[in-house]
């Protein structure tokens, strides 16, 4: 098996310890979305967002047009308060660990605009060599076409790359596609699995 030279980490859930799936159902909750209203919500608007199919400003105002919720004009700071906006420390040495000792490292990650700003503005998206970010690529895990994208970004090929993400559905045609993956849970799990797939 040809030696892994790329390792692909999805933000949520991996590099920042709080997947966001949570979050995103409790602000729309705090708008007055009903649960029905939220899984409507995350099946249609929620993927075109996340494809960058719709920007942000449409995508409050098809909720507003179609669930009659009102939104407040400041519902973009509220992106501010997610707790996966914060990296974890150890995670973050080992993507420097990875990279001192000359592997690329890479971003795959399905993420909004709002979240992608800030993420960026924080500079975290500097700490890797490219981010392939699905609203800015028109692809979303688990679509075949955004891995086979951060491949040829990354000019690499599946069996030398790894993969890190926290939902089993993304790692799958990761792993069909010849990828090494990861299926994350905690930090310390996450390090350990790393360094011995590496080893």
């Amino acid at each position: 098996m040809p030696k892994i030279d790329t390792v692909f980490f999805d933000w949520g859930g991996v590099v920042a310890n709080d997947p966001g799936d949570d979050f995103f159902g409790q602000l729309l909750k705090n708008i007055g979305a009903t649960d029905e209203q939220i899984t409507a919500i995350f099946e249609t608007y929620m993927r075109r967002f996340m494809r960058g199919q719709i920007t942000e400003q449409e995508y409050w105002q098809e909720i507003k047009s179609n669930f009659g919720l009102s939104i407040p004009d400041t519902i973009s700071d509220e992106f501010m308060k997610w707790n996966g906006l914060t990296a974890n420390r150890d995670v973050l040495d080992l993507i420097s660990e990875l990279k001192q000792s000359g592997l690329k490292v890479a971003i795959l990650s399905n993420v909004i605009e709002p979240t992608y700003n800030v993420l960026k503005k924080a500079g975290y998206y500097d700490l890797f060599d490219d981010t392939i970010a699905s609203c800015k690529v028109g692809f979303a895990k688990p679509e075949q076409d955004i891995y086979q994208i951060s491949l040829d970004r990354l000019g690499t090929t599946a069996d030398k790359s790894l993969f890190i993400d926290d939902k089993q559905w993304n790692l799958d045609p990761a792993s069909q596609m010849g990828f090494s993956v990861i299926l994350a849970e905690n930090p310390e799990q996450i390090i350990r699995d790393v360094k011995k797939k590496l080893a």
